[in-house]
């Protein structure tokens, strides 16, 4: 059965869609452009992902946390890039605002607070554990430049990158003093 535009469909599904379209224009759009009945129910299920509907209501917070897996995974990939909640948004074909309210929920933080403590934590540990440059590590992270880079870090951390790297290469090597024992 071939669905003609805006003819034949309840007046509701297109209302829905024009809400739709505020916190998702290219689902929006990709149920606007279903040619057929069938091709409008494959875009649902994949906006809803009803692919598990028979499940019980507990699959749900694994679906949440599959999300958090991947937004992750996508962020640490791109980290280099300096990913903004816009290419995130992009990626998850929703609109920004959504993609914030989402990021908010299923992250438990918002996106800046989660991006900076990403930024900082693989920093942090690229100068404990390397001898790349600071200019280096700051393209690692997402910085433009290193003086950005450096005002970012100390900061997040009280520490210039230099004066982290510093004070971190004198504790490993005080660990690593055997200890002094005195004989009596």
């Amino acid at each position: 059965m071939r669905r003609q535009k805006r003819r034949d469909a309840p007046d509701h599904v297109y209302a829905l869609i024009e809400q739709l379209r505020q916190h998702a224009p290219l689902w929006a759009d990709r149920l606007s452009h279903a040619a057929t009945d069938r091709e409008f129910l494959d875009v649902l299920v994949k906006l809803f992902d009803l692919s598990s509907a028979g499940l019980p209501l507990r699959a749900e917070p694994r679906a949440s946390s599959d999300l958090a897996t991947q937004i992750a995974r996508f962020l640490s990939a791109n980290l280099h890039k300096g990913p903004t909640l816009k290419t995130l948004a992009e990626w998850l074909g929703i609109s920004e605002k959504y993609c914030s309210e989402l990021f908010q929920t299923i992250m438990g933080e918002p996106f800046s607070h989660y991006l900076a403590h990403q930024r900082k934590d693989i920093a942090s540990t690229l100068l404990t554990t390397t001898d790349k440059s600071i200019r280096d590590i700051a393209t690692a992270v997402g910085f433009a430049d290193q003086f950005s880079f450096s005002h970012f870090f100390k900061r997040m951390t009280g520490l210039s990158p230099r004066a982290f790297r510093a004070k971190h290469v004198q504790r490993t090597l005080f660990d690593r003093l055997p200890s002094q024992r005195t004989n009596r």
